[in-house]
């Protein structure tokens, strides 16, 4: 089963949101744990909440994961905010597994002008005291791939797998966004089939999540720039390739393109399934 989701908000509580992904044809769905642009000022987990939540998901076939705030650096200089995202990561691990999601997903750092090698061991070190003081036992970290803005590493494939290298691989995973991928010049329309996370046994099975992108800017651009599906430079024909590659096997695809309401990703998944070829499609 190829499941295609999106990104909802939790705003109104987890329930809220795991009732309404079916009802936009999403059979997965990505949330952000806390306040995307902030640290501080967050709701306390709502317990029942999530139990609630948990247990409407696997009654409605659903799957999820969660994605850490955007200030989140595990590779910032900054002593203060290095140890600021080792205790929010820490934390939205717990608050994804009260709500039986499978992972969290966490852009790697920016080491700033410290470079890429110091950057990764940097984040190996934030990896580590975060596993330490884990307590969870199902809720994985998932590792986003960058699309190469400023000092961002992981925008390849041996550079995720470097920073993943030393820990559990039940512990550390990876998830793959298509349009960072595409700006960073890693995954194109004519590299699809020879994509090189593909010759890496490693990286396909620590790959747990599929952002579903297209993009604003053109190939290895390096900017994050999102766009709806089929309407930017990756294009129709590359999501139909993506979709139908057989080698991400039951991997989830989350939808994060820019809608102006969630009730618009009925349709971002609908075409998804067009061009999938799906009976789903209407």
């Amino acid at each position: 089963m190829i499941r295609i989701g999106c990104h909802l908000s939790v705003a109104k509580g987890f329930v809220k949101a795991v009732d309404n992904a079916p009802k936009l044809g999403a059979a997965c769905f990505q949330y952000f744990t806390k306040n995307p642009r902030g640290f501080r000022g967050a709701k306390p987990l709502n317990v029942a909440d999530a139990q609630q939540g948990r247990t409407l998901s696997e009654d409605l076939n659903l799957v999820t994961v969660g994605h850490t705030p955007y200030l989140i650096n595990l590779a910032a200089p900054s002593e203060e905010l290095f140890n600021l995202s080792i205790d929010a990561l820490v934390q939205d691990l717990i608050i994804g597994e009260a709500r039986g999601s499978y992972g969290v997903i966490v852009h790697c750092g920016k080491p700033k002008d410290k470079g890429i090698d110091w950057g990764i061991s940097r984040m190996q070190s934030a990896l580590s005291q975060v596993l330490e003081k884990d307590k969870t036992q199902h809720t994985m970290i998932l590792l986003e791939n960058t699309a190469g803005q400023g000092s961002e590493i992981g925008t390849t494939i041996d550079q995720l797998l470097a920073i993943a290298d030393p820990f559990p691989r039940n512990k550390v995973g990876f998830c793959l966004d298509t349009q960072h991928a595409f700006a960073a010049g890693i995954l194109s329309l004519g590299n699809i089939a020879t994509f090189e996370g593909f010759r890496h046994p490693t990286f396909m099975e620590g790959l747990k999540a599929i952002h579903l992108n297209d993009s604003k800017v053109p190939l290895s651009a390096r900017k994050d720039r999102h766009e709806l599906i089929g309407q930017g430079y990756m294009g129709s024909v590359m999501i139909a390739e993506i979709l139908k590659e057989p080698r991400w096997g039951s991997i989830p695809f989350y939808l994060e393109t820019p809608v102006k309401s969630e009730a618009q990703y009925a349709d971002e998944i609908r075409r998804c399934h067009e061009l999938l070829g799906s009976e789903h499609a209407t």
